[in-house]
């Protein structure tokens, strides 16, 4: 569904990332790339009111997120994938409470380790390597 155009705002690689919409087993997923705020925009007009299921969170939830697109998408399952001590500071706090307000249930790959989501929505954590 991404990229219908070029963004120049912000990165251009970033917003040029792929976004996907899969719909499987009557489940729909939105992957997102590595899409900044203006991208999210755009990507947010293009699903209008669809149903999201599992959102994987934009760019590792940094804080070049667009501050309505986690209520617009409003996913039961958020998943951020994300190193561990990164040098970025991903994800970013201000973001993570954006997603966390929609109240879905989120995963982070630096705390929580390898995530599957079953087709009942729920999240398997599998702990980080480690640990």
């Amino acid at each position: 569904m991404w990229p219908a155009r070029v963004i120049r705002d912000g990165s251009v690689p970033n917003n040029s990332s792929v976004v996907l919409v899969v719909e499987t087993y009557g489940l729909r997923l939105l992957l997102t790339g590595d899409v900044e705020s203006a991208a999210q925009v755009a990507v947010r007009s293009a699903i209008g009111g669809a149903t999201i299921d599992v959102v994987k969170v934009p760019h590792h939830g940094s804080r070049m997120a667009e501050e309505t697109f986690p209520a617009a998408v409003n996913p039961k399952v958020a998943l951020v994938s994300v190193g561990r001590d990164n040098d970025y500071g991903h994800p970013a706090p201000g973001t993570m409470a954006l997603w966390e307000a929609t109240g879905a249930t989120i995963g982070r790959t630096d705390l929580d380790g390898d995530l599957a989501v079953l087709g009942d929505l729920s999240l398997v954590r599998r702990g980080v390597i480690g640990e």
